[in-house]
């Protein structure tokens, strides 16, 4: 095999294997988003709605009583009593999966830092009620994933808007849309 035979083989396998790279980052981003969407489907269900709306109000009142507060301590805690922990189950498996890189933090953090820090906030006494008797690996992950959220909005407090993108009100009035129902093919100036 000649110089230029052995030259057009290599310029095949490393064509390959740069082929074989860029299919492989885009399997992962399609993964990636899948995740991401079904985290995002999880987080708008019914059941997850109502467990949130049962933590934001009733829960909070509930943590003030020692008697109810009490009954963290046990080991096998009553969920019929609990709900809140189905929500605490489910952030502490999104919190490992963010942990362990299966979930894309910047995309994970945007949509949801400002929601799991609430979340954390009011679960938090119970948690670490929870953590008395267990200790600190109870519901690390969910925590993990708190702390995440708050460095990130503490790393960007104006948001995560693309600094070369204007604003919406710093555009020109010339590019501002008019909506005409059943006219979107020609926009028309505000």
């Amino acid at each position: 095999m000649g110089a230029a035979d052995q030259r057009c083989h290599i310029s095949v396998i490393i064509a390959t294997v740069i082929a074989g790279l860029i299919q492989l980052r885009h399997l992962r981003a399609q993964n990636t988003l899948n995740a991401e969407l079904a985290v995002l489907k999880d987080w708008g269900d019914l059941h997850f709605r109502e467990w949130r709306e049962y933590i934001a109000d009733e829960l909070q009142t509930k943590l003030k009583d020692l008697a109810f507060l009490a009954e963290y301590d046990v080991p096998n805690v009553d969920r019929s009593k609990h709900p809140e922990l189905y929500a605490c189950d489910w952030c502490e498996q999104i919190g490992s999966y963010l942990k362990y890189g299966l979930l894309e933090p910047d995309v994970v953090l945007d949509v949801t830092g400002t929601s799991i820090n609430r979340l954390w906030n009011q679960l938090a006494p119970a948690v670490e009620r929870m953590r008395l008797t267990r200790g600190d690996r109870l519901y690390e992950n969910f925590e993990y994933w708190a702390a995440r959220g708050r460095l990130w909005a503490k790393a960007d407090p104006g948001g995560a808007y693309p600094k070369n993108v204007p604003r919406m009100r710093e555009l020109p009035k010339d590019l501002m849309l008019k909506f005409v129902p059943g006219r979107l093919d020609e926009p028309s100036a505000i």
